[in-house]
């Protein structure tokens, strides 16, 4: 693919349905059933900017799109999954470096309905975006995150509680997503303050919350339903009524094509509702999907954080409400969002579509890149707390209890 925009015409739902899936080695059927769900097309057919596209969430928006009728044209490096979208327009450059493809469509006078930016990390990068697309386009929704807040204490906060900060010698020194590290939220609250100054009046800062689900592969979350699909006894960390709160990544996809149609300006929590889930219903969902015959043996909060066990990193999706700083966790308000017409699946259909890529992407990979990169892959999906680990701690626990 050469750096210069290189036009393919639109080949219309089925066929961008299709060709995704040929690519994926899914078959249309297996791929809606990934999608978990179908859509009519919208009464109006629109112009997209997908800025990225091939990585985890960018894939789920492209095929949302396409559900709905709407033409897209991709600007990424075209170095992940290049051959992911071959109906669709690629335009090949840098959002650090190389914007050349994006100043060349805009001179030509392309125009967008939205843009959509999955990766934004650093202010300075995205006004630098803006600056060559805004008379080109009308909406741009940009993906942030809950981080944004500066706490994590208060139940029920909303999109009006204080921002994270970081200093501007701090932000300046920041230059790609590799070196944001402690300052993510404070990064990305800067990156809506760029857009918004940029494009005033046209931006959806979009904060999704734990993304979760099919070709997921953090460990963030698949932790549990691959833990469940091994047998045996799992830990329960802490109570089945704490809260937790995600979002499957095709929720996410279809909030954000939905944020476009609807022209939705402003901020906007995209996470499960505060409450909807608790931590029992998680770990219960993956037992039941896995049907390994996988028990869950809840353990004190106390007693696991005493051992050293990290909350969220080696059991995800999880931290006690007692910690300092985290009284609110998981109770992070998300009406407006709703109200504006974001749904929410059950966590029985995350937990199978995350399993079942699980289950379906490794044989594959095993395939084209050989066991040792398989097995790589495995522990890095699997993620979470160490056999070892869990059976001392399990062993512990028992004895402790007498």
């Amino acid at each position: 693919m050469t750096g210069r925009s290189t036009r393919r015409a639109f080949l219309g739902q089925a066929a961008g349905t299709a060709a995704a899936a040929a690519v994926m080695g899914l078959s249309p059927s297996a791929m809606a059933q990934m999608r978990g769900r179908m859509a009519q097309p919208a009464d109006k057919k629109l112009k997209l900017l997908m800025l990225g596209g091939t990585g985890f969430l960018g894939p789920h928006v492209v095929w949302r799109a396409q559900e709905r009728g709407h033409e897209v044209t991709l600007f990424n490096r075209g170095q992940t999954g290049p051959d992911m979208f071959p109906e669709l327009e690629h335009l090949q450059g840098d959002r650090y470096s190389d914007l050349a493809s994006l100043e060349s469509a805009v001179a030509e006078g392309r125009k967008w309905h939205s843009a959509i930016d999955t990766f934004a990390y650093v202010p300075s990068v995205v006004t630098d975006m803006i600056k060559v697309i805004s008379g080109s386009v009308d909406h741009y929704a940009l993906v942030s995150t809950v981080s944004v807040y500066a706490s994590s204490d208060e139940a029920g906060a909303d999109e009006s509680a204080q921002l994270a900060e970081v200093t501007d010698e701090v932000a300046a020194g920041i230059k790609t997503h590799r070196e944001v590290g402690v300052h993510y939220g404070a990064m990305k609250a800067r990156c809506e303050q760029a857009a918004d100054a940029g494009m005033p009046g046209k931006v959806a800062n979009i904060r999704p919350g734990l993304i979760v689900g099919p070709r997921d592969t953090t460990g963030r979350f698949t932790y549990w339903p691959v833990r469940a699909s091994e047998g045996g006894t799992m830990i329960g960390p802490g109570s089945p009524d704490d809260p937790t709160q995600i979002i499957d990544v095709r929720d996410l996809a279809d909030f954000i094509v939905l944020s476009i149609e609807k022209n939705l300006t402003g901020e906007y929590n995209a996470i499960s509702p505060a409450g909807h889930y608790t931590m029992g219903d998680l770990l219960n969902a993956s037992v039941k999907v896995a049907d390994a015959g996988t028990e869950i043996e809840w353990i004190d909060a106390d007693f696991l954080t005493g051992r050293g066990i990290q909350p969220w990193q080696q059991l995800p999706c999880w931290v006690p409400t007692t910690l300092e700083g985290y009284a609110g966790f998981g109770m992070t308000d998300c009406s407006k969002a709703t109200k504006a017409g974001m749904t929410i699946r059950s966590i029985d259909e995350t937990v199978r579509a995350t399993l079942e890529y699980y289950k379906t992407r490794g044989p594959e990979l095993a395939e084209e890149r050989g066991e040792e990169f398989y097995a790589q892959w495995k522990q890095r999906v699997r993620g979470g707390l160490d056999p070892e680990i869990e059976r001392q701690t399990l062993e512990s626990w028992r004895t402790r209890a007498g």
